[in-house]
């Protein structure tokens, strides 16, 4: 079976709830970083100071078909499919050459 990464980029405010639901379809072993400025808008300003949320990168390794089942469910589930909500989306771990993990490369 194929291995697939899926990498859900989110509001942090949406974390937990993006790893409850890949750890119910199976996919409990995931790796979250933290970001900004990833092309949302300007969430508010105050006083003339802008806020620019958070954002979380969650990626997981995973079969192509538990990959897919938890995309589709991020996505319709967190809203991901409205602008500036964030996106889940899936590669192919065949096709990622150099990139070192902890079972080893990916092979081209």
């Amino acid at each position: 079976m194929a291995e697939t990464f899926l990498i859900a980029i989110i509001d942090q405010d949406r974390e937990e709830q993006a790893l409850a639901i890949a750890a119910e379809e199976g996919g409990a072993d995931g790796t979250v970083m933290q970001g900004s400025g990833l092309g949302f808008p300007d969430h508010m300003t105050f006083l003339g100071v802008t806020y620019q949320g958070q954002e979380s990168i969650c990626i997981w390794e995973l079969d192509e078909e538990r990959a897919e089942r938890i995309s589709r469910r991020l996505n319709l589930e967190l809203d991901l499919l409205q602008p500036y909500n964030g996106l889940a989306f899936t590669l192919d771990a065949q096709a990622l050459a150099g990139l070192q993990f902890v079972g080893g490369f990916a092979q081209p």
